[in-house]
């Protein structure tokens, strides 16, 4: 079950909670008190940023690569060593990968893109690029996954 599916799950499981109290919700209230519960300003920010960075580290696929996972941004981008590391975020930590987890995602070293984006997927320095980098990536997967 991915990771949305059980927010979903316990979104219902809160609102029939609140409702068993005398004090019923909407669904949506229920999204966005998680939302809130995990430090995201709304749901729709919570989910988005579950989906994209679930393309980083996806589930399904074998990734048979060491990563060096941060709580922090900061504490990441001080280990990252320019030139060799990428920094990626995924939901609300970083990690650290080579040039290997990035070709396992499907994007060679010298896609135009990439060398736009540049190592940090945090920041990126092209936006429009990345939007096309992820999109290469998803279909990567779903052709790996078929």
């Amino acid at each position: 079950m991915s990771r949305l599916a059980s927010l979903k799950i316990k979104a219902k499981l809160l609102q029939k909670a609140k409702l068993k109290s005398g004090k019923p919700i909407a669904l949506k209230e229920a999204y966005v008190i998680l939302a809130k519960s995990a430090g995201y300003e709304s749901w729709r920010e919570m989910k988005n940023n579950i989906e994209q960075y679930a393309l980083f580290r996806p589930s399904g696929a074998s990734l048979p690569y060491w990563n060096n996972w941060y709580s922090t941004y900061e504490e990441a981008k001080s280990h990252q060593k320019e030139g060799t590391d990428f920094l990626l975020p995924h939901e609300q930590h970083f990690f650290l990968c080579g040039k290997d987890h990035i070709e396992a995602l499907g994007i060679p070293p010298e896609d135009s893109d990439l060398k736009k984006v540049g190592t940090d997927w945090h920041f990126p320095k092209d936006k429009v690029a990345f939007e096309r980098l992820k999109e290469k990536i998803k279909r990567h997967l779903a052709k790996a996954q078929s």
